[in-house]
């Protein structure tokens, strides 16, 4: 499916050797690119890496008020979880610490989120299968690292790091169904969905122009695509609406529903009719 690790730059890669004429392949950039571009590119992925990992706090500050997780599914959390340790496996065997730094704290709150929404699941939601396939993937992939060769590890890794971002990014479009029936976006994050593309909008450069490195913009590509998908939703169906807005059952504003319910005999006393 994907060339193997001969098409990528001979070690020593890593972010470090991008700013070094001798020891790094540059032809790629255009001459008009300087180094000041090229540094920013090895910044700005790891910032908005922890802008996506980020993103999910205000889902589960929205979780902690409904009391439910409703709708939504856990695939883009337990994918983070797994993401975070393969990517900065990858990160390791390539000497790429602009891969590593973002990626250890993606595993931490990777976490916090799967037990954040394990304690709020949608009793028709299941979870179990979300955590045991991601244990599984580590396990797996921790086990054939130590035991292959070094450049087929990372190729490996690799090629199972595409189908992982994939997943984490186009996990939101697994309720695309219920957003085009409904015609609402409730089950959606806007906020991840932003982050989403702006993250992969600067890795796919700095796959292409500093690492040249497929497995490193071919996901980002396809996930960046994904996120442009989810921001047409958005703009056709608009936000949602901000938590206890509307009741979940009725679908009637909660201050016209009590206001509707309140009879002129149960109205307070110092009610003037």
């Amino acid at each position: 499916l994907f060339p193997s690790f001969a098409h990528r730059m001979p070690y020593p890669q890593g972010a470090n050797a991008a700013l070094d004429p001798d020891g790094y392949d540059l032809t790629l950039l255009p001459s008009f690119i300087s180094g000041i571009f090229v540094y920013s590119l090895q910044i700005l992925p790891p910032i908005t890496t922890q802008i996506v990992t980020l993103a999910p706090l205000s889902t589960m500050k929205k979780f902690k008020e409904e009391g439910t997780t409703g709708k939504a599914t856990p695939l883009p959390f337990s994918a983070m979880v797994v993401g975070g340790f393969l990517w900065s496996l990858y990160g390791h065997l390539t000497s790429d610490m602009t891969l590593i730094a973002p990626n250890v704290t993606t595993i931490g709150f990777g976490c916090y989120y799967l037990f954040t929404f394990r304690r709020y699941r949608h009793p028709q939601t299941s979870l179990s299968l979300h955590i045991l396939g991601a244990i599984t993937v580590i396990f797996s992939v921790f086990a054939a690292a130590l035991a292959l060769e070094r450049e087929d590890a990372v190729d490996m890794i690799g090629q199972i790091g595409c189908v992982q971002q994939v997943v984490m990014f186009s996990g939101p479009l697994a309720v695309i169904k219920t957003v085009l029936r409904e015609k609402n976006t409730a089950a959606m994050s806007a906020w991840f969905t932003v982050a989403t593309f702006l993250s992969c909008s600067v890795w796919s450069l700095y796959g292409l122009m500093v690492t040249n490195d497929v497995y490193i913009w071919g996901p980002n590509a396809v996930g960046l695509l994904a996120a442009a998908a989810q921001i047409f939703l958005f703009l056709k169906f608009g936000l949602p609406p901000p938590p206890h807005a509307v009741d979940a059952i009725e679908g009637v504003p909660l201050k016209s529903r009590r206001g509707s319910a309140m009879s002129d005999d149960e109205a307070p006393d110092d009610v003037v009719p």
